[in-house]
């Protein structure tokens, strides 16, 4: 009877990590991600580089950001938030490219580098 209740306790918390997804198990980025602001968080993959991309007439603004991801994302959308402390200042929609082990997401932004202080991508399917 006690060999059944923790055979069926281990297939329990088997069910529940297969339940919750692997695309939240990994919040890993690069050391020398940040750009003198704060800091960069990311959900939903592993992110190995992020490229801060200036505008060419105003190197005080942004273009986009992108993300190199080591994870192999197929079907899943990536979206960047930019934050001044807790107030979101922009959210918007990134593009994959790419093959898988070696992808990116390019989130285009036109914000200036002083509006921001946190730097957020989310991986979700």
């Amino acid at each position: 009877m006690r060999k059944s209740r923790v055979l069926l306790a281990g297939v329990a918390v088997a069910a529940a990590g297969v339940a919750t997804s692997a695309f939240t198990a990994s919040n890993t980025m690069p050391a020398d991600s940040v750009l003198g602001y704060g800091e960069v968080q990311v959900t939903g993959a592993t992110v190995t580089s992020v490229a801060y991309n200036r505008d060419s007439g105003d190197s005080s603004i942004l273009t986009d950001i992108v993300f190199t991801t080591s994870t192999t994302i197929t079907t899943e959308t990536g979206t960047l938030t930019l934050k001044m402390g807790s107030t979101p200042v922009e959210v918007a929609t990134c593009v994959l490219a790419g093959t898988a082990g070696s992808q990116t997401f390019t989130c285009a932004t036109t914000a200036s580098l002083d509006s921001f202080d946190t730097v957020g991508l989310t991986v979700a399917s």
